[in-house]
């Protein structure tokens, strides 16, 4: 079912739990779980535990969970960059190489596999919730964590 909602994994403020929608490919679990575990430490709003999986998966020795986060976020990015220019948001994703190109393609497979009619609906309504909830950007609130990871490597240097 969570595949239809559109949701790779989902925190209840309620229990205090933790899902992740483990049908998801593979590659994208690391970062959903750390994202998810964010939450759980009291990291409410999207882009700070964003933020909380990003520093947990890049300082960790697993290459898989770096990996997975570096993905997330480019995701994220290239995002924001289409939404100004559409041309660079496309080459930058051509310069992938061809196994991170793969792993978008798989991604992009498996939304367009579960797509629901249900899933508009569902995220209009989820970007209410955060809205309501001090996240003005709402389903926008994800994608925010650029913002944060461009302060982070201004005050560090790096990513």
């Amino acid at each position: 079912m969570c595949d239809y909602l559109g949701f790779p994994g989902y925190y209840n403020p309620f229990t205090g739990e933790a899902q992740v929608n483990t049908t998801i490919p593979e590659f994208l679990i690391p970062f959903v779980t750390l994202h998810e575990m964010g939450h759980q430490l009291g990291y409410a709003k999207e882009d700070e535990a964003n933020f909380s999986g990003y520093l947990a998966a890049t300082n960790s020795g697993d290459t898989l969970f770096q990996y997975s986060a570096y993905l997330d976020l480019f995701i994220y990015a290239n995002h924001e960059v289409f939404y100004f220019d559409s041309t660079a948001s496309k080459l930058a994703a051509k310069q992938l190489i061809p196994g991170v190109k793969a792993d978008l393609l798989a991604w992009r497979r498996f939304n367009a596999q579960y797509t629901s009619i249900f899933e508009p609906a569902i995220s209009w309504l989820y970007g209410k919730y955060l809205q309501e909830n001090q996240q003005p950007g709402g389903m926008h609130s994800y994608n925010e964590v650029i913002a944060t990871l461009m302060a982070y490597y201004k005050k560090y240097g790096k990513i």
